[in-house]
């Protein structure tokens, strides 16, 4: 079923006259953990509760914290503020010990503003491009407002994850969670696929980068280790990238590992292990440089803008044609006098099979166009369309063009491809 952040309640056991316990209980959250955190009047953290793992209940999930101290340091802290946090959102809820607390224990909650301007300082709500609503008073002291945000549907319909945070309570909320997913989703989903390096990465890099990338990951993602293994069962410097929320509400991973220029050419087998609690046995996946059948490189051509463009004086469009080349990964790079402009300025279309080698699918074209000013090709400017290959000689071909006749220009390119470079693959 679909992911649902818990409803969090607070317990209140009885105290035992030398030491002092509070809890919280998080029901009815799918899919599981949840974390649990502790803070006290003060906003001070207080560590060491225990906690007691998820338990399942009709298809759904409940577990609990308890935070047990001395009596006297518990009766002086009090109360306390127990924090659940869940991929769906937080929740927060506050906890007294049973008994009257000290003196200079308050009993409204822990420093609440009494006016919404120092309400909306201290719990600013974080809705970029947001509607807020005015704030309404539900009671003494408590205030009531909400945010409307306005997306397109072309952001609701493809799974954007969309957060509101108002102080340290936070929402997700994306079309997967609030409608449900297309299929359950279990912890036999985990997924564990690996990533080739870009031809554009090791071309700049002279490194290839092997990334290994697990998904369907439930909050928290504790216990998670992934690592890449050479042919001889060594193992590589891994480096763990932040977990990043999909639009299914579950977290997804990378662990990258770069080796040489030399070892990935050569086809050496690469494993990447990724054990996980969830995991009854580490799960291993390998990955090689593919062989293609007939790897040829690319031929190149760059046309002119047409004349019937030119006439209106207002832009002016050069097509670089990429022909023949298999495997389908490449680079394509424009330049402008020998300098390389940013990959913004021109439209590059992924390579697709030649249909005049179908069905084989053995040969690729890709369409690259830079549209610039009227004026600056009429200034005699040279346009370059530069291309990367693993097939090409020093692995580059280029074309180049200026307003001189229409006829291709010879400019010898020296370069060093930067983060500009465009990848086709």
């Amino acid at each position: 079923g679909s992911a649902r952040a818990p409803d969090l309640f607070p317990l209140s056991p009885c105290g035992s006259g030398t030491a002092f316990s509070v809890g919280c209980v998080a029901v009815g959250f799918t899919p599981p953990p949840v974390g649990f955190a502790w803070r006290d009047r003060e906003n001070r953290s207080a560590p060491g509760a225990a906690i007691f793992p998820p338990v399942r209940s009709s298809g759904r999930f409940l577990a609990a914290s308890r935070l047990g101290m001395e009596l006297e340091e518990g009766k002086g802290r009090q109360p306390f503020w127990c924090r659940a946090e869940h991929a769906r959102g937080s929740r927060s809820v506050q906890v007294y010990n049973p008994g009257e607390a000290p003196n200079n224990a308050p009993n409204n909650g822990p420093n609440i503003p009494n006016n919404w301007s120092k309400i909306r300082e201290k719990y600013p709500l974080k809705c970029d491009g947001a509607t807020p609503e005015a704030p309404a008073v539900e009671g003494p002291g408590i205030f009531v407002t909400g945010s409307r945000l306005v997306v397109t549907e072309a952001e609701w319909e493809r799974g954007d994850v969309f957060t509101c945070q108002a102080g340290e309570e936070s929402r997700n909320t994306s079309k997967a969670m609030e409608c449900g997913y297309d299929q359950p989703l279990s912890a036999s989903d985990i997924r564990v696929e690996t990533v080739a390096p870009l031809f554009a990465d090791i071309f700049r890099d002279q490194a290839a980068r092997l990334t290994c990338r697990v998904s369907n990951l439930a909050a928290g993602g504790e216990g998670l280790e992934v690592t890449w293994l050479n042919e001889e069962g060594e193992a590589l410097a891994t480096k763990m990238a932040a977990p990043a929320l999909q639009p299914n509400g579950l977290l997804a991973a990378e662990g990258v590992a770069t080796v040489s220029v030399e070892a990935w050419e050569s086809g050496q087998v690469f494993t990447c292990r990724v054990t996980h609690p969830e995991l009854l046995f580490p799960r291993e996946v390998t990955m090689r440089k593919s062989t293609v059948p007939d790897a040829a490189p690319p031929t190149v051509h760059l046309l002119a803008p047409p004349p019937e463009q030119l006439r209106r004086r207002t832009w002016a469009t050069l097509t670089c044609l990429i022909l023949d080349f298999n495997p389908p990964d490449l680079l394509v790079q424009w330049l402008k006098d020998g300098q390389p402009l940013p990959s913004s300025h021109a439209l590059t279309w992924k390579p697709r099979p030649q249909p005049s080698h179908a069905p084989s699918g053995h040969a690729h074209q890709s369409v690259s166009t830079l549209t610039v000013p009227a004026r600056d090709w009429e200034g005699g400017h040279v346009y370059t369309c530069l291309v990367g290959h693993e097939r090409l000689p020093l692995r580059l071909a280029q074309k180049s063009l200026d307003k001189s006749a229409g006829n291709p220009a010879h400019l010898n390119v020296s370069l060093v491809l930067s983060d500009s470079a465009a990848a086709c693959y």
